[in-house]
């Protein structure tokens, strides 16, 4: 038996690096002007949430550390690893292929990974993104 780093503590440190990179992008977005609420407030909002619970989920997890036996099973999986590949990836290519190319192809992703099938990711994704495309700059005025 021995001491482990917490998954919990792992999971939370990316969890927060992740947030942190969604806020940082978030500031990069143009304002809209005469506008007070701009397309940057809510992944603004949401990625300083995600890097606030995840930094309190890292300080949790390693504070409940404990021992563990050594055919415990891993609660990293490559589901986890893989959403976290593309929500990574798409940070980094959404502003070079614009929402809708970006978005369904995280779609994609994420169905593909959920153990979809690739007809039901091509058909769900692009209505997915199209959809969310449509919510944010028709009804909330928000350029993607």
């Amino acid at each position: 038996m021995k001491r482990s780093v917490p998954i919990d503590s792992i999971l939370g440190l990316m969890f927060a690096l992740l947030g942190a990179g969604i806020f940082a992008q978030a500031q990069t977005l143009p304002r809209m002007r005469g506008m007070v609420v701009g397309p940057d407030l809510f992944p603004a909002i949401v990625g300083a949430g995600m890097a606030l619970f995840g930094t309190i989920l890292v300080i949790q997890g390693w504070q409940a550390r404990k021992l563990v036996d050594e055919d415990e099973v891993p609660l990293v999986t490559w589901f986890a690893v893989g959403i976290f590949a593309a929500l990574a990836a798409s940070i980094v290519l959404l502003p070079m292929l614009g929402f809708l190319i970006g978005g369904t192809l995280l779609a994609i992703a994420i169905v593909r990974l959920s153990r979809g099938s690739w007809l039901s990711a091509l058909i769900f994704s692009p209505i997915a993104a199209g959809s969310i495309y449509y919510v944010f700059t028709m009804f909330l005025r928000v350029r993607l």
